[in-house]
């Protein structure tokens, strides 16, 4: 496909008195003080008639670059006229001051092949130097899910490898929508849901890989582990962390059997023994799409973001919430925030988060209504 280009740096930053927002079903004063917003993509011409004629960013995930300092950031993003049964690419763009000014990444296009639509993507850094690019592809005209795939590179500016199909033992089309996280044991989990080979409710399970992201087969027994299922639930877009060595955390989409959101939920598994032991599935107490869950580098943090729909049938509203939890406090007792309310559109929020250092946080989001991927920088101060 033809590839269009977007300016060579973009920087339209303003700072959001987030505290005077419409608060939805939570107090006003749980919002912090202030973020700084900047536009990282906005929306403009597709630069391919494949994609359609007006483009605008979907799905961000940010992470930093395993070849730069704490403030170079690389952001991909899903490049697309449409939510959905259009075709679409991948697109990088790269920030080397935190997430205050943004310009192309090389190679600034990073998946794009007729007819298929690029989801979900997912960027992680390992610690060898290797970045990986995960995400799923679906037919660009009927929106079926035809696999998940992962890319990967291990110089910096370079492109990255062919794409390697991820493998399940129970689903036939295996969905990924978090990053792949890498053990303190040097084995990589990629969380990922859809539904079993003998159909009824969508699953979420884990599969590993243990060279690196060269290959990810849950065919091979001792590399996939099923974390939730229930015959009267859809468990989707599973993400993941390692909250301490060995002790993997999961939190979950939740949906009826005709696709009603209900409450997210988490699940823990303790001593490596994600291959093969998981709790019970317990409830967050609020309904969670796209959630991501992450560590604060030598602090006791762990963020969860998500966007949360003000309804649970036909919601107006997909603000962008956060809970920072910390040391043994219970989830009931961690503070919720908004960080971006979209005000006027259901279609937004899916956020991706680093931190780039143990007091600051960046959030990248899609506000379909703004037509553009946003930055969001805040302090944990103003958070936790």
């Amino acid at each position: 496909m033809a590839t269009g280009k977007l300016p060579a740096a973009i920087g339209l930053t303003l700072v959001l008195a987030v505290g005077g927002m419409p608060a939805i079903a939570e107090p006003a004063d749980l919002s912090p003080q202030a973020i700084v917003q900047t536009v990282v993509v906005p929306g403009g011409p597709c630069g391919d008639a494949a994609l359609g004629t007006n483009c605008q960013a979907y799905f961000p995930d940010l992470e930093r670059d395993p070849h730069g300092d704490a403030d170079d950031l690389l952001m991909v993003y899903r490049w697309s006229s449409e939510h959905v049964h259009r075709p679409s690419q991948l697109r990088m763009m790269r920030s080397r001051d935190g997430g205050a000014t943004w310009a192309q990444a090389t190679p600034f296009i990073v998946a794009d092949y007729e007819r298929l639509d690029y989801r979900d993507p997912s960027l992680t850094a390992l610690s060898s130097g290797r970045l990986l690019l995960s995400y799923f592809v679906s037919d660009g005209d009927t929106g079926a899910a035809i696999q998940s795939q992962v890319k990967r590179r291990d110089t910096d500016n370079a492109a990255f490898s062919a794409p390697v199909q991820v493998f399940s033992s129970t689903l036939p089309r295996p969905v990924t929508s978090a990053k792949v996280v890498e053990m303190t044991n040097g084995q990589l989990l990629m969380p990922l849901y859809g539904t079993p080979s003998s159909g009824g409710r969508q699953h979420a399970i884990v599969v590993a890989s243990i060279d690196g992201g060269v290959t990810w087969d849950g065919r091979v027994t001792g590399r996939q582990k099923t974390i939730a299922s229930n015959a009267s639930y859809n468990y989707q877009e599973p993400a993941i962390a390692e909250v301490a060595p060995g002790h993997v955390r999961a939190i979950i989409r939740v949906a009826t059997s005709t696709g009603v959101s209900t409450n997210a939920v988490q699940t823990d598994s303790y001593n490596n023994t994600y291959m093969s032991t998981w709790a019970t599935p317990s409830s967050l107490g609020v309904m969670m799409h796209g959630p991501e869950i992450l560590t604060v580098p030598g602090t006791s943090y762990v963020p969860y973001l998500w966007g949360q729909p003000n309804t649970a049938s036909s919601p107006t509203n997909r603000p962008t919430r956060i809970a920072v939890r910390r040391g043994q406090v219970t989830w009931p007792d961690t503070p919720q925030h908004t960080i971006y309310n979209p005000a006027t559109t259901y279609d937004s929020s899916y956020p991706g988060t680093v931190a780039l250092d143990s007091s600051r946080l960046v959030t990248v989001v899609y506000d379909e209504a703004r037509r553009a991927a946003i930055a969001l920088r805040y302090p944990i101060a103003d958070v936790d």
